[in-house]
């Protein structure tokens, strides 16, 4: 069939007896279809929404206490116009005067104050339910107390590599505010952070708890675990002896033995740290050629730390 004739048979079509009845048919049922949309959006009918709680109003030398839910469920039942509104999204906040609401040091609604506000937001909507049912936040206009913050850090470094220095809170300290007449506790601490394998410096942002019946400003702080890498270095120490008794020389072959160790890359050629061998005259097995030697004093900032060999021969002198 060519291009040019479609639109032909198609008009043909129509201007049939049953091209006609199918017109008919179709205009009848868009009638139909948008009378159903007006019944549909005119009936009531019941839905449950979560919406949005603000508290306004409130004024700068206020403190609120108590957390302040982020939202509030709501059972209502309005037109169905109303309902296609909140089904796309278009959910209203439910809106908290402070000044309208406070009383002494609290604010304070009820089942009937949380259904009007919301009967408001929502165009005059049934409410049925709304929970939670009554709301009590408590504020104060004291002045913060400033306390520090430990972090509660377990921390393992990954293979080669190692903590350096403890775990560091960024701020340091907080404020605490209570309705109370002050408060004892002398600082606070972070959510427990347990971490392993770590190869490179880590942060991480714990909440910090605040004691009963105060706000912790700001609730959550960075806590940094500084990690560097190890690497290995080898040096000469002097082999020390012990316990040799009066009259009596010891004499080791070799006087000085190689130590290895890992040692953070940060004081690699800062620093040489102290470290000692012993030889002690106490270990000495006279049925051997060789007497054993040991490692003390051994900092902690040093990982793996081994002797190039753990024994030298030796030569007991009289005086």
């Amino acid at each position: 069939m060519q291009l040019s004739k479609i639109p032909r048979d198609i008009v043909a079509a129509l201007h049939s007896q049953r091209g006609h009845n199918i017109l008919v048919f179709m205009v009848f049922l868009l009638i139909a279809t948008i009378l159903w949309w007006v019944m549909a959006l005119n009936d009531s009918d019941q839905c449950d929404v979560r919406m949005p709680l603000r508290l306004s109003n409130v004024p700068d030398t206020v403190t609120v206490i108590t957390a302040v839910p982020p939202s509030v469920a709501v059972s209502l039942q309005t037109r169905g116009s109303q309902l296609l509104k909140l089904n796309m999204g278009r959910v209203p906040t439910l809106n908290i005067d402070f000044r309208a609401y406070k009383t002494g040091n609290t604010v304070r609604l009820t089942a009937a104050d949380l259904k009007s506000l919301a009967r408001s937001a929502l165009d005059g909507a049934d409410i049925i339910v709304v929970s939670p049912d009554t709301l009590s936040l408590t504020f104060t206009t004291n002045r913060g107390i400033r306390v520090p913050v430990r972090p509660d850090v377990v921390a393992t470094p990954g293979p080669q590599s190692t903590i350096v220095g403890r775990p560091r809170c960024s701020p340091d300290t907080i404020s605490l505010y209570t309705a109370r007449h002050g408060t004892t506790a002398t600082s606070v601490q972070t959510e427990p952070l347990r971490m392993s394998g770590l190869n490179e410096t880590t942060t991480r942002r714990p909440a910090v708890p605040a004691p009963a019946g105060c706000r912790a400003i700001p609730d959550s702080v960075d806590v940094t675990i500084d990690i560097e890498p190890l690497i290995f270095k080898t040096r000469k120490v002097r082999i020390e002896t012990s316990h040799v008794p009066p009259g009596r020389k010891l004499i080791l072959f070799p006087a000085q033995v190689d130590v290895r160790y890992m040692v953070p890359v940060s004081i690699y050629k800062k620093t040489e740290p102290r470290l000692r061998v012993v030889a002690d005259y106490r270990d000495i097995d006279r049925s051997a050629s060789m007497m054993p030697l040991r490692l003390t004093d051994v900092p902690e900032r040093l990982q793996n730390v081994q002797l190039a060999t753990d024994s030298v021969e030796y030569i007991i002198e009289t005086l």
